[in-house]
């Protein structure tokens, strides 16, 4: 939703002709003068593609003449072709209310829109006819083997001992610090469960709120304070039983809510207070937490220090890093390094681990900054800072684990020439510095494997299973999930997953309606469902299952081997060919929500496939291509 709008609105809204010169104009006039260059944009007899490339040539001459300015002239086309409902969000800076003009004004300073950066934007923002307005370029082949050395032959690998330890793993909080007990819960639009939404046609017919909001949460909602703090208990209680050595949250602390209703104040406050949660719950516990696209305002933007506009964004690195020294989850020193690196981190636990905590805006899609001059395959550095931590891991013989909030694979939405990019850094390091990748974004239970090999050259064996991505549950219900949450018993030596177990609530039993028993009912005209009342249940957390049990389910993993790419590779194997295996996936996927998708078909397990065996935009496209799905070896 928020990537089609910046589509409709800049991609539409912002473009010249090569030799077009903007004149020296009081802002008045010089606003007419771009309406009007626009308007003679639209009415060419051009293809799509042309309409949209010259529009972003418009929209940087006249970001460079006036960038200022240039915010506004994008409410005043967004009106005038009603791009979208709200304009407004296409404002200049201000904190007290969502708008992304002024960072959309600084990229149209910088990309080249004749080049692959206008072409990309044009394939991926910009709809006309409901089609894109370009075909996306090829993606660059870019080689980065200079980065390092030769991969080693027999590199030395810690030999297992036998022992374990408990880590756990949090993600996807989304606390909504306007949830409203009693709000509409089944809204028309925006963020439901807030005092400013409804239900149009429920309220014409009497029934408003349709659905209410729980006072403990909702499917349709963000997390009310209240999931979280008992979510965080759970942990905690566990934590004391179970000794966890550390925690890791890979990201979103902020809402879903719309770009109008969002702040400084709000961006930082819900940041504050999911640390409070944290620390309140897990003591002692170190927690080493990285940013999720939400955990940045305006949402998702992030500026590289080459570009010239990072300093917009060093707030939250250098607030939420001073935060995390204060709670004892890092030292002064890692303080530092995460001020000057976008909020990215590197830390070695007691045991030996270095956990590399990374930022993973820099390869979002909805990060305005991540589409100018995307033929450098690192502007913001963070690519070969991760390199730079994963060399120096490799020459002690010590191993690694890589968090970021966003996967780079089918499951999420990187983009492509960064999922390459860290396609390659995965495959290089793996396994023998890197133990395991963990993600959060999705909300669901899912993973990914990555394989070695070529990116051209779809290898999908056994043999080649490299390395696995590790994509958490969220505590947020948001889009129909139980909250969940899960730990790992995690070797000692050679830190790779022996388990994972996982833990979840039933949050309908916390309702005041039982929705296992909903009945189509008419009332004044409006068809709809009702339920009868229900006593709401305090929240408990429970144990939902262990991922060795359920995806081995012959039992022929050797019980002393971890869940490495290889055990994921199988797993995946069992869920797209034993329909029993698939829907034991989707139960996991939702923690056995009511909303649990039933009966997968051809198209569906085929989609699984692809969001199990691709970690590249490229691939995933060449895997939907496929007629039917290979056999896994």
């Amino acid at each position: 939703m928020k990537l089609d709008i910046f589509a409709r609105a800049l991609g539409v809204a912002s473009l010249f002709s090569r030799d077009l010169t903007v004149p020296n104009l009081p802002n008045d006039k010089l606003m007419e003068w771009g309406e009007t260059e626009a308007t003679k944009i639209f009415d060419q007899d051009l293809s799509s593609c042309d309409k949209c490339r010259q529009a972003l040539d418009l929209g940087k001459k006249f970001a460079l003449k006036n960038r200022d300015l240039t915010p506004r002239l994008l409410v005043k086309l967004c009106q005038k072709y009603n791009f979208t409902a709200d304009c407004d969000t296409w404002q200049g800076d201000v904190i007290t209310r969502g708008g992304k003009g002024k960072h959309a004004a600084n990229v149209m300073t910088l990309l080249d829109p004749y080049g692959d950066d206008g072409q990309a934007v044009c394939a991926e923002f910009v709809k006309i006819k409901g089609k894109a307005a370009c075909k996306y370029p090829d993606t660059p082949k870019f080689d980065i083997s200079s980065w390092w050395p030769a991969k080693p032959q027999n590199p030395n690998i810690p030999k297992s001992e036998g022992k374990t330890f408990n880590a756990a793993h949090v993600s996807d909080f989304h606390i909504d610090l306007r949830y409203t007990i009693g709000a509409e819960a089944d809204c028309d639009k925006g963020m439901c469960c807030t005092p400013v939404v409804e239900n149009k046609k429920a309220k014409a017919a009497g029934l408003s709120p349709l659905v209410p909001a729980q006072k403990q949460g909702t499917y349709k909602c963000d997390s009310p304070e209240v999931l979280l703090d008992k979510g965080m208990q759970s942990v905690g209680t566990l934590a004391a039983v179970k000794d966890f050595e550390f925690a890791i949250f890979t990201g979103d602390m902020v809402s879903h809510d719309l770009d109008e209703w969002l702040s400084f104040a709000h961006t930082f406050q819900s940041e504050e207070e999911c640390y409070y949660l944290m620390k309140k719950h897990l003591k002692d516990v170190p927690m080493y937490p990285t940013f999720g696209n939400h955990d940045s305002y305006p949402y998702a933007q992030l500026a590289q220090n080459k570009s010239g506009y990072a300093g917009d964004f060093t707030w939250n690195a250098e607030l939420s890093a001073a935060l995390w020294q204060d709670f004892g989850w890092i030292d002064e020193e890692t303080e530092k390094q995460a001020a000057h690196t976008y909020g990215s981190f590197a830390v070695t636990t007691k045991r030996g681990l270095r956990v590399i905590s990374v930022d993973s805006n820099f390869w979002y899609k909805a990060n305005l900054y991540n589409w100018w001059n995307i033929s450098d395959p690192d502007p913001s550095g963070t690519f070969k800072w991760i390199v730079s931590e994963l060399l120096e891991c490799e020459k002690k013989g010590q191993k690694a684990w890589l968090l970021a909030h966003v996967p780079t694979g089918a499951a999420a939405a990187a983009t492509p020439w960064s999922a390459e990019i860290m396609r390659q850094i995965i495959v290089r390091f793996s396994p023998h510095v890197l133990a395991s990748v963990f993600y959060g974004h999705t909300h669901a239970d899912q993973f990914t494997v990555y394989y070695d090999g070529e990116s051209d050259k779809d290898i999908v064996s056994e043999e080649s299973a490299l390395q696995i991505g590790w994509i958490v549950q969220s505590l947020t219900p948001m889009n129909n999930y139980n909250p969940g949450w899960r730990y790992y018993e995690v070797d000692t030596k050679t830190f790779e997953i022996m388990d994972s177990r996982n833990y979840y609530t039933k949050l309908n039993e916390t309702f005041d309606f039982d929705m296992r028993y909903g009945k189509n009912v008419t009332t004044n005209g409006f068809e709809h469902l009702e339920y009868p009342a229900h006593t709401p249940q305090n929240m408990t957390w429970e144990f939902e299952y262990s991922a060795r049990d359920a995806y081995d389910p012959d039992h022929t993993w050797p019980k002393n081997a971890p869940l490495n790419g290889t055990f994921w590779h199988r797993a995946a194997r069992n869920i797209v060919t034993r329909a029993n295996q698939t829907q034991l996936y989707y139960d996991h996927y939702y923690r056995k929500s009511p909303f649990v998708k039933q009966d997968c078909d051809g198209k569906c397990v085929k989609n699984l496939y692809c969001s199990f065996v691709t970690s590249t935009n490229d691939q995933l496209a060449r895997c939907k291509k496929l007629k039917e799905i290979p056999h896994m070896e």
